[in-house]
């Protein structure tokens, strides 16, 4: 409950800053008389045209999606990767523009996202073999002692 909280409050302060920086941008397409850029018009719902432009999710429709198909918590660590790495990015897959982010959340390797308990995690589709030595140790430790 706390983490959706710390996600909500998060997505709040993310909307907040988005908007003000579109006013920004409004403002200043105002005083240079340039009609508005396509990226600030709402997307269409309805709108299954090829030339459609490619609106970037929020936060929340990320998380939503992740938690298909990882749990709460895993898809709140995806989500945080995914947006920072993709912001980070320009909404961008190599050199061109994304058109689905859906399709890149299921490119992503969710594997690297689940956790298994606290100490080991999968990685790549594989056992963290750091983990299993950490674990080997405490046991020969705990038969030693």
């Amino acid at each position: 409950m706390m983490l959706i909280l710390q996600l909500k409050k998060r997505i709040e302060i993310l909307e907040a800053k988005a908007n003000e920086q579109e006013q920004k941008i409004n403002d200043l397409l105002i005083r240079l008389s340039v009609p508005t850029a396509p990226t600030l018009i709402a997307k269409d719902k309805n709108c299954q045209d090829k030339k459609c432009q490619f609106v970037k999710p929020t936060v929340v429709e990320i998380y939503e999606y992740a938690c298909e198909k990882l749990s709460n918590d895993d898809a709140l660590k995806f989500t945080e990767k995914f947006h920072a790495h993709y912001e980070a990015n320009g909404w961008k897959v190599g050199r061109n523009q994304m058109k689905d982010w859906k399709a890149a959340v299921r490119k992503w390797d969710l594997t690297t996202f689940v956790t298994t308990n606290q100490q080991t995690k999968i990685k790549n589709g594989k056992f963290d073999s750091d983990a299993a030595q950490r674990i080997y140790n405490d046991a020969h430790n705990y038969t030693k002692g």
